[in-house]
């Protein structure tokens, strides 16, 4: 309960603050619209697969002039009802901050609210997530160390846990920036997660944009994949592909 009321205390300050900033510049936020279809579910943190079944993952999310940003996430599988229990359903509420903190030198840092399996039905089953990337930009590739904290709510039959990475990141861009490719690949301590036993995975993912113009992007194709290294659980290689848009306003 005392993590929720901090969610909740958090939130409201961070959305007073930002509207109280851009009142006084009167600048409105950039906003951003994606949803794709993936053939199944994956946690994207710790690899361990939550439906098998295809979904429609869709974004939206608000960025302030100053870094602060609130984001609204959705997963609906494709299979059964919106509501029905499965873990291919979720919807998340997230608020965060990201900016430079010295050249070349960016930092990401936000809690999030997994609101699972049933939607709107907060309470046992829910995950509380907090993380902070940190982001260092080389000539030819970015670097980042990461931190992830898992929350189980109350009553959730499950343990949290904390996730530790380290890795790197490329982006290119080709025909005068109508095209981008994009990979990536980090490593990850698990010190036991959401089920799972303590240790280490690989994770990466690439992908080709098309830019159809400045506000629409076609994301013709994805792939993240997921390879447990050390820990003996339930965990397998797992590769998920995905293809969808992305709209900025």
């Amino acid at each position: 309960m005392k993590s929720i009321i901090t969610l909740v205390t958090f939130a409201a300050a961070i959305l007073f603050s930002s509207f109280t900033v851009q009142a006084q510049d009167s600048q409105w936020p950039s906003v951003t619209v994606s949803s794709l279809v993936a053939d199944k579910y994956i946690a994207f943190g710790t690899g361990s697969l939550l439906s098998k079944d295809p979904a429609v993952q869709s974004d939206v999310n608000i960025s302030f002039k100053n870094g602060l940003y609130i984001d609204l996430w959705n997963s609906r599988s494709l299979k059964g009802s919106w509501n029905d229990g499965s873990f291919g359903n979720e919807v998340d509420y997230q608020v965060g901050w990201r900016g430079a903190v010295a050249t070349n030198l960016s930092l990401d840092i936000g809690v999030t609210y997994f609101d699972e399996p049933k939607a709107f039905t907060f309470g046992a089953g829910d995950i509380l997530y907090t993380h902070a990337f940190l982001t260092k930009d080389f000539k030819h590739l970015s670097a980042t160390m990461g931190y992830e904290n898992y929350t189980a709510m109350p009553n959730s039959g499950f343990q949290g846990g904390n996730l530790l990475s380290l890795g790197v990141s490329k982006h290119e861009s080709f025909c005068k920036d109508k095209i981008g490719l994009r990979a990536s690949v980090t490593g990850v301590y698990d010190t036991g997660t959401i089920g799972t036993r303590a240790g280490f995975i690989l994770r990466g993912g690439a992908g080709a944009d098309w830019n159809i113009s400045k506000r629409l992007t076609f994301n013709v194709l994805a792939v993240n994949w997921y390879a447990p290294v050390t820990p003996h659980d339930r965990r397998v290689v797992e590769v998920v592909w995905s293809s969808g848009f992305t709209l900025r306003l």
